[in-house]
C-alpha cells in the first residue's frame, strides 16, 4: 500500500522510533525505552511513512510487523543512528592512519574497549599463525571461490556472510570459527539467517567492523587486522575481554555473487600499536594459536 508523499525531512526520532518499534514490535514497549508517549511514536512512524511514501509497518494481532518495504530500510536506518552515536562522542573514539592502514579505538560511556588495527597481509606469510597461513593459502589456491576444494580445509573456521540492502546477512558458521568458540555452538547455528548487525555484540563492535567488511565487498581481495574487545560471551551475555586477529576474504559464491569470508583467530598474539593500554587478560581456554 502506498502512502501520499509530501516535503518533509526526516528526524533522528523518526528513525529512532523506526528502529525500535521494529524490535520490540510493541507500542508500549517502545514508548517505554524511548521515554515518550504512545502517540508520539504513532506520529513518528507515520510521518516517516509519509516521507518514504510507503508503510513500514503492518499492524495486527501480533503487534506491529515490519512490511517488506520497512525491511529493506532498517539496515539503513541502523547505520544512520550508529554514525551519530560516533559523531556525538567524539571524546570515545580516535581514529589514525598508520602507514596507510586504518587504527580505530572507542572507549563506551560504560568503560568497554574496542580497537581495531589493520596489518599487511604479507605479516602472514612472515610471522603468522597457522590457521593465517593456512586461509590465506587456501583462498589464494582457489581462486577466491568458496566451494573450491582448495577451500574445504579452513571452512570449518569461517563465517560466511551475503551482503543484501539491508546489511551482511550470515549464510553459515564453521563448527570450529572463533564465532562457536566464544558464543557456544548452540547459540551461534542460530545466527544463520540473521543480518551482522543483530547479533549480541552491540552497536560499538559492528561500528568498528563495518568500514572493513564494506572495503572488502568493494574491492575484493584480503585484509588482515588485529583485534580487542569486550564482548559478551557464551549463554549467559558474560561480558569478557578477547583479542583476535581476522582475515577477511572476498570470496565468489557458486552463482557468481560476492561473498565475504572471515576467518578469525582467538590469541593474545595482536599487535595495537597505534594505541598503547594494558589489555585485560582473556580465558585461556579460548585462545587458538596452536590449531592448524
Amino acid at each position: 500500500m502506498r502512502v501520499k508523499r509530501e516535503a518533509e525531512i526526516a528526524t533522528v526520532d523518526m528513525l529512532r522510533a523506526f528502529v525500535s518499534l521494529s524490535e520490540s514490535q510493541n507500542l508500549t514497549r517502545t514508548s517505554e525505552e524511548l521515554g515518550v508517549t504512545r502517540q508520539t511514536i504513532r506520529r513518528h512512524i507515520k510521518d516517516l511513512e509519509t516521507i518514504k511514501g510507503e508503510m513500514l509497518f503492518d499492524v495486527g494481532p501480533g503487534g506491529y510487523a515490519l512490511t517488506q518495504f520497512g525491511t529493506t530500510k532498517l539496515g539503513s536506518a541502523k547505520k544512520i543512528l550508529r554514525d551519530i552515536k560516533v559523531w556525538s562522542r567524539d571524546r570515545g573514539v580516535v581514529r589514525r592512519n598508520v602507514g596507510g592502514l586504518d587504527a580505530v579505538r572507542v572507549q563506551t560511556d560504560c568503560g568497554r574497549l574496542y580497537v581495531s588495527h589493520q596489518h599487511p597481509i604479507n605479516k602472514i606469510a612472515a610471522s603468522g599463525l597457522p590457521l593465517m597461513q593456512a586461509g590465506l593459502a587456501s583462498w589464494g589456491q582457489g581462486q577466491t571461490h568458496i566451494e573450491h576444494p582448495a577451500m574445504a580445509t579452513i571452512r570449518p573456521y569461517l563465517l560466511l556472510y551475503r551482503r543484501i540492502e539491508t546489511g551482511w546477512i550470515c549464510v553459515e558458521v564453521g563448527e570450529k570459527s572463533a564465532y562457536a568458540r566464544w558464543f557456544g555452538w548452540a547459540w551461534s547455528k542460530s545466527a544463520i539467517g540473521r543480518l551482522s548487525e543483530d547479533d549480541k555484540v552491540g552497536d560499538e563492535f559492528n561500528g568498528v567492523i563495518a568500514d572493513a567488511y564494506a572495503e572488502i565487498h568493494a574491492h575484493g581481495g584480503v585484509r588482515l587486522d588485529h583485534l580487542y574487545a569486550h564482548l559478551p560471551r557464551g549463554s549467559e551475555d558474560q561480558i569478557s575481554p578477547v583479542s583476535f586477529q581476522r582475515l577477511l576474504m572476498g570470496c565468489v559464491f557458486p552463482d557468481g555473487t560476492p561473498a565475504l569470508a572471515v576467518l578469525a583467530v582467538i590469541t593474545d598474539q595482536v599487535d595495537l600499536g597505534a594505541f598503547e593500554f594494558e589489555r585485560e587478560p582473556m580465558p585461556k581456554e579460548m585462545i587458538m594459536d596452536g590449531e592448524t
